[in-house]
């Protein structure tokens, strides 16, 4: 079976690579003329475990390739994944921009009884305005939302925890049933508007769940209880899980903060209350201030002080930064007056496209180098492996903010150093 992947982002590449393992042919298309060229290469664009090794095996094999001609991707294709990028406008809105063209040359340009299959998370509202776009009767349309997470995709991609199809069309179920007949993962199969609704509940769930966690943490700061123990307690019961329990400074990133924000601007649209997923972006939006607030607690004035920042993506194993909880810290800290040094060990790069006029390294040491105070803003694990007797030689303060967690309390105490975390006593 040969799959055209339309769009070679974190979601395309990691769908398509994850295909070609499964000993299918994907040729991926894509307008970028210097991507593609780049791919052709074996070079991935953005940092992903394992995806570049795959890429480059892939290619070797010859069951991948890469083109900037749509006909030439579509010419065999039985099963076409659409992944461009649709991003969610500042009202909560989607742009359809990218969707809209590439819907528009699919209908003019794919085989017959071909299966489209738009992966690209869309809300309900959009994907009635893309089937009407569509509208012909030569091929079959699936959603066939995707779950992945930024670090681990590739993995995520070829060992799912669940496959969802929705589709009303029986050719673009059988295909896909058999697309997927060789992942051991549990597979739904429902009707499209009900899988858009899984992957936005789903990720709007999530971003509950952070920002509960979050809530507790800033109540057990004002108690003297313990995060990390009150989290490892109600994570114990198997009705509510341990995962996304971390407190900190926030979530990120390309997904949960779009996705969010796109459903409770749609479900106004459908005359439905979201309030619980409206408070937990909102106190999303302002958690950040956690950090801000022990730092001046401890310096008081901030104006003119070092600050370094230890991390820059929205997480750690990523040079994605897209939405950061850093760059929030970083922007109210420079309007404070405080000069700012970051550190990032993959996101320096992305980081000097946007960030001017201060120090971004990629070496820990040179950016906590006479420092009045540090902040762990990503949860690089990287960190907690530093030799910090040295950061506290070359720092000029000793006050740490860890906004992620991921210190140990007891051995930065014993080092010298004042530290702070979130939630934590």
């Amino acid at each position: 079976m040969n799959i055209c992947i339309i769009g070679t982002g974190y979601v395309g590449l990691s769908t398509g690579i994850a295909l070609c393992l499964k000993g299918y042919k994907v040729s991926f298309y894509d307008v970028d003329e210097g991507k593609i060229k780049s791919l052709k290469q074996g070079n991935a664009p953005f940092l992903e475990i394992g995806i570049e090794k795959s890429l480059r095996d892939c290619i070797k094999a010859g069951s991948a390739s890469f083109t900037c001609d749509l006909s030439e991707a579509l010419s065999k294709s039985e099963i076409i994944f659409v992944c461009v990028d649709a991003p969610t406008r500042p009202e909560g809105t989607t742009d359809l921009t990218n969707l809209k063209k590439v819907c528009s040359e699919l209908k003019a340009r794919i085989r017959k009884d071909a299966v489209i299959a738009i992966k690209t998370t869309i809300n309900p509202y959009d994907y009635a305005e893309l089937k009407r776009l569509l509208n012909r009767r030569a091929f079959h349309l699936a959603v066939t939302p995707e779950f992945l997470r930024e670090g681990s995709a590739l993995n995520d991609s070829l060992t799912p925890y669940r496959i969802v199809v929705g589709t009303e069309d029986e050719v673009a179920r059988e295909k896909l049933e058999k697309l997927y007949s060789n992942f051991d993962s549990t597979k739904l199969f429902t009707d499209p508007v009900s899988a858009i609704m899984i992957k936005y509940a789903s990720n709007s769930f999530l971003a509950v769940k952070v920002s509960y966690i979050n809530e507790i943490a800033n109540l057990c700061d004002r108690v003297g209880a313990s995060i990390d123990d009150v989290a490892k307690g109600i994570g114990l019961d198997p009705r509510i899980g341990m995962e996304y329990l971390n407190a900190g400074i926030g979530f990120g990133g390309s997904c949960l903060p779009k996705d969010s924000k796109n459903l409770a601007c749609f479900s106004k649209r459908a005359g439905a209350k979201t309030s619980i997923v409206e408070r937990a972006f909102e106190v999303n939006r302002v958690q950040f201030l956690a950090t801000v607030n022990k730092l001046t607690e401890t310096l008081i004035d901030i104006k003119g002080k070092n600050i370094g920042v230890f991390g820059i993506s929205f997480k750690g194993g990523t040079d994605d930064i897209r939405e950061s909880v850093s760059l929030k810290i970083i922007s109210y800290l420079r309007k404070k007056g405080a000069v700012i040094k970051a550190h990032d060990y993959a996101a320096c790069e992305n980081a000097k496209k946007i960030l001017k006029g201060i120090l971004i390294s990629d070496d820990a040491y040179k950016v906590a180098e006479g420092c009045d105070a540090l902040i762990i803003a990503t949860d690089w694990r990287e960190y907690d492996e530093l030799d910090w007797k040295v950061v506290k030689k070359v720092m000029k303060g000793k006050l740490i903010i860890d906004g992620r967690n991921i210190l140990d309390a007891s051995k930065m105490k014993r080092i010298g150093f004042t530290y702070k975390g979130i939630g934590r006593r």
